[in-house]
């Protein structure tokens, strides 16, 4: 057996030898296409089929709240009421900046509970992470850091265990570092991971009634061995029923709030699963089209080896040794192409990870692994069969001796050209699905760019500033500093005008909360007013030119000493005083029930989309930084010319207000906006290069196919142009024959779109999957490009000679 096998290989080379074109365009066309496929597997097999570093990781879910995080007092009750939980954890975002050993820098960080990383299932490489003791009170001061903080600033030394770091200026001992495989921060990726934990603290302050609707938490639970997801829901739907006795006016069913709990791995992947499904998908198909493409040139090759094939068969071989031969040959060539694939698939591997592969929500690199290296074996079999099993059926199947009698096309070689019509239909469908795919993305980014967000975004750079807690422990203390800032940088050279505000849009920072209306009680059956709460100074709205609808903007007048004041979206107005002026109204988020800190309205401001592009926004409060100064701030300055050129002048006034704190994470609106829709651009890129190759194979395939016919048909050519066929009838036999193919091709394709498209509908924005116009504009594309391909051979057609044509007969 193993010597047939090795026989035909040796064979199909010395055969492929002899047709050194051929099989250099079939070893380029599938290395290319499993060269992609293998690529965009490695990025799926690193963060969809992820293997999670922790224990027990299907145990680990998150807790989603509409529209909302946790409050403190309500992840109390969580903890006290949840049965179906082995623990459950809170997080907040923390920024520390650490001074003391070198330049200032600024460190992602998260506050946690204590018990966050024995509900992650995760266990410190040095020293111990935190012991339930140290979430009360003067406990929390300890720290742990990450591997890669431990390398980068503090050389690896082991005796940083038991030592003080100074974390926005206030010391802090460390008590563990974590394993080079730990990864966790608000989100879960290179860019977002977190570098140092503390704990937070339960103070009577934070879970006081009054912060009820202070919502920032993010809320993870590991769940009872045995407990399923329904089970836990179940659990959860009871912790919500209560919750909806005790607060009827909070957490009201008919204000569609929900309360629920969704795997872990599902959190850090749920976002990016379709983008990435829908890649993959493309890359299959563009598999599927390269190898119908080979496998109708492997047909047009049998077919003009007829001759060759029927004298073997005149000589003993059977069909079963003619169909293994082809077979083999196929074989040959796509494990040609598997290794030249291979190869460059490490190549693309190493390229993303590079360039884009910081934006993956992983923890491990992408690379080519066993797992990778087994799905690049895998297709490479799938290749050899879909690309020799017809070819090799199709000439072990015709009718040999008749061929070698006579030399005509039997009816099996009929058989064989309608079969390559097939193959090549089936590449426009194809082409045609991708090609709508890609359209859709384009159109839908064009939607999405022409929404108004309500703010300028050219010529205006952000940089953060997050104030420690030691040495501005005040409001004065916050705004005397921003305030400074701000003066430092304003009248400079190339700064128009200069702002802050708590919550940079598009920056992924959030803070909502509930907010009530005076003299309006908010009955059982109403959702409690819920907005964003923001700080912002005065110059905030002009850098960002947000548009003033009624009232006025904040001012001098709008100090901390003064009554409070606040500005609402047009959306608050619309939502909250329907046919009403909000103007002069009051509402409040600060204060007790019984003594609410009442802010008066000044003014309404168009609607910001804050949070997505793609996302309505949710109605807004602003107020004066000056009343209520955030210790976590976003300096915003517009410029004349080039943004980043306020860099330097931000960055020196901030080091004449305080040298110890840093400037951080700088960047500009353009870029904010731009990475929003990153995760549709980079499916409109890969879909659309994918479709592009599918486009060029399927018009190589049609061409093959016609030029082939041509070929095959110079007597019967000859025949009709002898008995007074014009070159220009010849020619339209043959662009008919070509158009033949394209409608079917075309309506397949279709019908797989309307399918197919159905796997990227999270990613379309004001499209949708039917939209007719980019079928109608798409369908008219690949025709007329498909049509083009036909023209050479029908141009071929009609310029035979038929006197020589009738001579070769």
């Amino acid at each position: 057996m193993l010597d047939a096998f090795v026989h035909d290989v040796r064979l199909a080379v010395r055969s492929l030898r002899r047709a050194p074109g051929l099989a250099l365009v079939v070893v380029v066309t599938l290395g290319l296409a499993l060269a992609a496929s293998v690529a965009t597997f490695s990025v799926l097999n690193a963060t969809l089929f992820e293997t999670l570093p922790y224990r027990d990781p299907d145990r680990v879910v998150v807790f989603h709240h509409t529209n909302s995080s946790c409050s403190p007092p309500t992840f109390v009750d969580y903890r006290r009421e949840a049965r179906a939980f082995e623990s459950l954890s809170a997080a907040a975002p923390w920024n520390a900046n650490l001074t003391g050993h070198g330049e200032p820098e600024r460190l992602r960080g998260l506050l946690v509970s204590a018990d966050f990383f024995q509900t992650l299932g995760a266990t410190a490489g040095l020293g111990r992470t935190f012991v339930i003791e140290e979430e009360r009170p003067g406990r929390e001061h300890v720290v742990v850091v990450s591997h890669g903080l431990w390398q980068r600033r503090f050389g690896s030394d082991p005796g940083l265990v038991g030592r003080q770091l100074q974390l926005n200026g206030e010391p802090y001992e460390v008590v563990g570092i974590m394993p080079p495989g730990f990864a966790w921060g608000r989100a879960y990726g290179q860019e977002a991971v977190g570098e140092v934990w503390a704990p937070f603290a339960l103070t009577p302050e934070r879970v006081s009634e009054t912060r009820r609707g202070d919502e920032f938490l993010d809320v993870y639970g590991r769940l009872r061995r045995g407990v399923t997801a329904e089970q836990a829901q179940a659990d959860l739907d009871a912790v919500l029923a209560g919750l909806r006795r005790r607060f009827p006016t909070r957490f009201t069913e008919a204000s569609g709030f929900r309360l629920s709990a969704v795997p872990l791995h599902e959190e850090i992947v749920g976002e990016l699963r379709p983008g990435l499904v829908l890649v993959f998908a493309a890359v299959g198909a563009l598999l599927l089209v390269a190898a119908t493409n080979v496998a109708g040139l492997l047909l047009a090759r049998a077919a003009g080896r007829r001759r060759e094939t029927s004298v073997r068969a005149a000589l003993g071989a059977s069909r079963g040794r003619l169909f293994r031969q082809t077979l083999a040959e196929a074989g040959v060539l796509a494990a040609v192409g598997g290794v030249a694939g291979l190869a460059l698939a490490r190549a693309i591997v190493a390229a993303l990870e590079r360039v884009n592969g910081a934006t993956l929500p992983r923890a491990q690199p992408i690379e080519i692994d066993g797992t990778v290296a087994a799905f690049a074996l895998a297709a490479t079999l799938v290749t050899a069969l879909l690309t020799g099993l017809v070819p090799a059926w199709q000439g072990s199947r015709a009718d040999l001796m008749a061929w070698l009698r006579t030399g005509a096309m039997s009816g099996r070689g009929r058989d064989a050209a309608r079969t390559r019509r097939l193959l090549v239909s089936a590449q426009t469908a194809v082409a045609l699905a991708l090609l709508v795919g890609a359209g859709l993305l384009v159109r839908s980014l064009a939607v999405l760019h022409g929404v108004p967000v309500g703010f300028t975004i050219a010529g205006v750079l952000a940089a953060n500033i997050q104030l420690p807690r030691a040495r501005y422990d005040t409001p004065p203390a916050r705004a005397a500093f921003v305030e400074r800032v701000i003066a430092e940088a304003a009248g400079r050279p190339g700064i128009v005008s200069i702002g802050a505000v708590s919550e940079l849009p598009l920056s992924g920072s959030g803070n909502s909360g509930t907010f009530r209306l005076e003299g309006r009680p908010v009955p059982a059956e109403e959702r409690q007013p819920h907005a964003e709460l923001w700080s912002a100074t005065p110059g905030y709205f002009d850098t960002l030119a947000i548009p003033l609808r009624r009232g006025r903007a904040f001012d001098a007048r709008d100090g901390a000493e003064t009554p409070p004041v606040a500005i609402v979206s047009e959306t608050l107005g619309r939502r909250y005083f329907p046919g009403e002026d909000p103007l002069g109204r009051r509402l409040a988020f600060e204060g007790t029930v019984e003594q609410p800190r009442w802010r008066e309205i000044v003014g309404v401001v168009a609607d910001v989309r804050d949070r997505r592009l793609d996302r309505e926004p949710e109605p807004q409060v602003y107020v004066p930084m000056a009343q209520r100064p955030a210790a976590g701030l976003s300096v915003v300055a517009r410029g004349a010319g080039d943004p980043w050129e306020m860099l330097p002048v931000l960055r020196a006034a901030v080091r004449a207000a305080d040298a110890d704190l840093p400037l951080f994470g700088a960047t500009t609106l353009e870029r904010l906006a731009v990475d929003d829709t990153r995760g549709r651009r980079a499916a409109r890129t890969a879909l659309g290069g994918f479709a592009t190759a599918a486009l060029a194979l399927a018009g190589l395939g049609l061409y093959g196919l016609l030029a082939q016919a041509v070929k095959e048909r110079t007597g019967e050519i000859g025949v009709r142009m002898a008995v007074g066929a014009r070159p220009a009838d010849v020619a339209r036999l043959f662009l008919a024959d070509g158009a033949g193919v394209i409608v079917r091709g075309l309506l397949a394709g279709t019908i797989l779109a309307a399918v197919g498209t159905r796997l990227m509908r999270g990613l379309l924005y004001g499209v949708t999957t039917t939209d007719a116009a980019t079928y109608v504009s798409v369908s008219a594309v690949l025709g007329l490009a498909a049509l083009a391909a036909c023209a050479l051979p029908a141009w071929r057609a009609a310029r035979v000679d038929p006197l020589r044509a009738l001579r070769a007969e």
